[in-house]
């Protein structure tokens, strides 16, 4: 009877705590054992009231022809609601700068090579040639010194994000200006 006493409220505190460590656990695994890729992005915004300062960034990568989608995806495109979300995969390959760039998007988890999960913006307009992907690594957060220094660098130089991958997991670990 005594142990129930102590045990009850030891595994009533660590549901939450498992919980959290479940949530982290991809991003973490990630930055620890995922390759480093360079993407290229372009800041937009530096500052927000509550959430602190930061950088948001657009990537090249988010806007992809739709002549990168492979035939599942197309034909996804047809039968999905208009304005929907839908999670993929985009594979990536290394260009000549040593940045990386879509090559192909799929409904498929590839089973070699660089890639990414991404969310896929179900257009409204049927006959556009590019499609939008969200890959959540839109804010990198920084101190509010730092986020203007790299204000004012963005202003001359594209900034270049390293980001570490696995598995389709991205963690945003850095920009820098080439």
């Amino acid at each position: 009877m005594k142990n129930n006493r102590f045990l009850r409220p030891l595994m009533v505190f660590s549901i939450p705590v498992l919980i959290l460590v479940l949530l982290a656990a991809p991003h973490v695994w990630t930055t620890v054992t995922g390759d480093e890729i360079q993407l290229k992005t372009v800041p937009v915004d530096p500052t927000d009231l509550f959430r602190g300062s930061y950088v948001d960034l657009q990537y090249e990568i988010e806007s992809v022809d739709s002549r990168l989608l492979d035939d599942s995806t197309r034909s996804l495109l047809k039968k999905q609601n208009r304005g929907d979300y839908k999670n993929v995969y985009v594979r990536l390959q290394q260009n000549k700068t040593g940045l990386y760039e879509a090559a192909l998007v799929t409904l498929e988890k590839p089973h070699k090579g660089t890639y990414l999960k991404g969310r896929l913006h179900i257009p409204y307009d049927t006959t556009s040639s590019s499609l939008q992907i969200k890959y959540g690594l839109d804010n990198f957060y920084a101190p509010s010194d730092k986020a203007k220094e790299m204000e004012a660098a963005a202003a001359g130089h594209a900034p270049v994000a390293m980001v570490k991958v696995k598995n389709g997991n991205a963690v945003l670990m850095t920009i820098s200006f080439k």
